[in-house]
């Protein structure tokens, strides 16, 4: 009998203790949006609020296009010499790569012409020098 009771007086605390935990939630004071003009309780009819929904549609957007244009500009002013900087910089980059492309342009080939010209002359040298 002991050995049942135990386990249940260690599961009690893991049952007990999510009801500890609820509350009720806080409920809204009455005038809380009566600064907007809207009355608590009062049916609106859909037309109206819809109305309102789309003003503050379009003044989002005006608002967020005007954000978008001066921070545009506050960007491009700032970093309008970096820009330029960064511009000169990559076409020096570009001419010292074609530069380098054009001095490695024959290695390979050279290099294969070599070897060919050396085996052929070691060749040639092993069969003079043999006879």
């Amino acid at each position: 009998m002991k050995s049942k009771i135990l386990p249940l007086l260690i599961l009690l605390p893991l049952i007990l203790t999510p009801a500890s935990y609820a509350q009720t939630p806080p409920e809204l004071p009455g005038g809380q949006n009566s600064g907007y003009g809207i009355e608590p309780g009062t049916l609106y009819p859909g037309s109206a609020v819809l109305e309102i929904l789309a003003a503050a549609e379009n003044e989002i957007d005006a608002a967020v296009e005007e954000a978008y244009a001066e921070g545009y500009k506050a960007a491009s002013l700032r970093y309008a010499p970096d820009t330029a900087y960064y511009a000169a910089l990559s076409e020096g980059i570009k001419r010292e790569l074609a530069f380098e492309k054009k001095k490695t342009k024959w290695f390979w080939p050279s290099l294969f012409i070599a070897g060919g010209f050396s085996f052929f002359g070691g060749f040639l040298t092993n069969a003079l020098v043999a006879r």
